[in-house]
């Protein structure tokens, strides 16, 4: 994939475009032609035959794209306008040693972060980020919102780095935001990688982007358990070592709704295929690493060359890997990254472009789901990895990681992939397309929540591999080879009374959200007056979303049926105002109980149409 993410193009209205890596300078073709098509030029390059196709077609331009970059190969990327793609599909054909990277032009273009990098912060571009198609997630689908948070339970987390400040909020156990003689980078780190402040003109970018932060440090167990409790904690990251109270997560995944990612361990001193916990529990997602570039990167005392798609790379010569086993369910970036580190003696700034270690690759997988909570509020913790599983690209059949053919999960993370797949899940009309799995061994994917329709193309579904798929309106398999045994089994349901729509997420205080208005600024005060209790609720009767307007914060609302069962709960509101989506819910009447910050009860009767 070329990194064709950052120009504005304007094409002739005949022409047809593409994009031509061209290493040699001597082989640019100059031909050109006038808008009416009559030649200006002629080619001249360093072969007889490729002067003669260029001299076939018309070509109205042969433009530099990316002028200022400081990348060599992006120096080398030029934009041509010609009359007939054709002559792309020739260069490729005849003249791949010359022109190595060919693609169509996309008119549709990414626009980056002005920390991105180069572009306006780090003096190194974060290919990791591109490699994992973060910048097409955050143009085409979703930057993320602060009401998604991720539970970072690590090490103490330097509130006040540049990065993290506003961004990060600090939960449990002892934080060092003043005292950096006490204080460990770690935990700085994971959360940077996971959703450092982005778009700030400052440092480095981050797959989570506006996703917020809670932070529990020192017992990392109990930190879990605190994080999972608490309202609007979606996901929660561990790059630690610590194999106590599997049942504490089966608890917090299975009951709690909550998504746990672990850090699969770096090889330090067990045995790479060792099972490394938390990371290696059933529920819990494992992460190992994977390389994104190739290059050597060297200081006083280590020299590494990584690779891209390399599951090992070299030190002083020494081939090393990260934890490969059974129980990783994916990979991604964490040779050479670039992340926040205060430096002592600073109170803020502070990046690494150096850093290797699961510990790094995991934080990015819990910032791509909370960008896919973000799209899609409502899918659990199963579905979330199922979604991973079948949008990752699968590396362990390729040469250089033969060796670890089923040890390095599904595959390296497509972010991209997995967010539009946890749209297109919510989307009303939204087809979810299952295509070009190998899925043999014997994991459980799900995929139940609400979908319209689910497209099967092309799958090689054998062995223990279970299956279960919902849709409201259709599931179709297309291709594909479909004979799972050894207890694997296919469960596919049409179920036309599953809810379309999915409740957003509550929205965070103005209190503790920078920058943000509190939108009941927008409600005239006559309009509470008029209204018993100062509270409004409106429309009523509704089709689908109720606004909820009050005087004072909200706290709780509970909202249950005609026979007193209760099918809705919000706590820990905090906000004078919420938009509650009862799409779901059957036509009928339901009661509503609204608890404010003050502990004053208000009852409500609402319709649904």
């Amino acid at each position: 994939m070329l990194f064709f993410f950052i120009l504005n193009i304007t094409l002739a209205q005949d022409s047809k475009s593409f994009f031509i890596e061209i290493p040699g300078v001597n082989n640019i073709p100059i031909i050109t032609h006038d808008k009416n098509g009559n030649r200006k030029a002629y080619s001249k390059t360093t072969s007889s035959k490729l002067d003669k196709l260029f001299n076939s077609y018309k070509i109205f331009s042969c433009k530099k794209v990316f002028k200022s970059s400081k990348r060599e190969a992006l120096q080398n990327i030029y934009l041509i306008e010609c009359d007939d793609l054709k002559l792309m599909n020739d260069l490729i054909t005849g003249f791949k040693e010359i022109y190595p990277k060919i693609e169509p032009a996309e008119v549709e273009i990414l626009t980056l972060p002005d920390d991105f990098g180069v572009t306006g912060g780090f003096i190194r571009e974060q290919e990791e980020l591109n490699y994992i198609r973060a910048p097409e997630v955050w143009d085409n689908i979703t930057t993320g919102r602060d009401n998604i948070i991720i539970g970072v339970s690590d090490t103490s987390v330097r509130i006040l780095h540049e990065d993290l400040e506003t961004k990060v909020t600090h939960v449990f156990g002892n934080n060092f935001p003043d005292n950096l003689s006490t204080y460990n980078v770690h935990g700085s780190a994971v959360a940077s990688m996971a959703a450092a402040n982005t778009n700030n003109g400052l440092g480095m970018s981050a797959i989570g982007y506006n996703s917020s932060i809670y932070s529990a440090t020192n017992n990392f167990v109990t930190g879990v358990d605190t994080l999972s409790l608490m309202a609007r904690v979606k996901v929660i990251n561990t790059a630690w070592v610590n194999s106590s109270n599997p049942e504490m997560y089966n608890e917090v995944v299975e009951d709690r709704g909550v998504v746990v990612v672990g850090s699969a361990g770096n090889n330090n001193t067990q045995n790479p295929s060792d099972y490394i916990y938390p990371a290696a529990f059933k529920n819990v997602i494992s992460v190992s690493a994977i390389g994104h570039n190739n290059e050597t990167i060297s200081g006083p005392g280590y020299s590494y060359e990584v690779f891209i798609d390399h599951h090992e790379y070299k030190d002083n010569g020494t081939i090393k890997s990260f934890q490969h086993n059974d129980s990783v369910d994916i990979v991604a970036p964490a040779y050479g990254v670039v992340l926040a580190r205060p430096k002592t003696g600073f109170k803020n700034n502070g990046y690494y472009s150096n850093k290797f270690g699961t510990s790094f690759a995991s934080p990015m997988v819990s910032g791509t789901i909370a960008l896919m909570f973000d799209v899609n509020y409502c899918i659990g913790p199963k579905e979330v990895e199922t979604i991973l599983k079948l949008t990752a690209v699968k590396i362990d059949t390729l040469p250089q990681n033969i060796q670890y053919y089923g040890k390095l999960g599904a595959g390296k993370l497509d972010a991209y992939e997995a967010v539009k797949m946890a749209k297109d899940m919510a989307d009303t009309f939204g087809t979810v397309e299952v295509k070009n799995r190998i899925l043999y061994r014997a994991w459980f994917y799900k995929l139940v929540t609400a979908p319209y329709e689910i497209k099967m193309t092309n799958n090689d579904v054998t062995g223990g591999a279970k299956l279960k798929f919902k849709a409201r309106n259709n599931i179709e398999i297309l291709s594909g080879n479909y004979y799972p045994s050894n207890g694997g089994y296919i469960d596919l349901s049409i179920d036309t009374t599953l809810a379309s729509d999915c409740p957003l997420p509550p929205p965070i205080s103005n209190s503790s959200s920078k920058n943000k208005k509190n939108r009941t600024d927008n409600i005239e005060d006559e309009i509470f007056e008029s209204i018993n209790n100062g509270l409004l609720v409106f429309p009523n009767p509704t089709k689908g979303i109720l606004n909820i307007a009050n005087k004072e914060d909200l706290n709780e609302i509970i909202i249950s049926d005609i026979t007193g069962e209760n099918i809705y709960f919000i706590e820990d509101i905090n906000a004078k105002e919420i938009l509650v989506n009862i799409s779901r819910f059957n036509s009928g009447i339901y009661f509503m109980k609204i608890r404010t910050k003050t502990g004053y009860i208000i009852d409500r009767k609402i319709i649904k149409e």
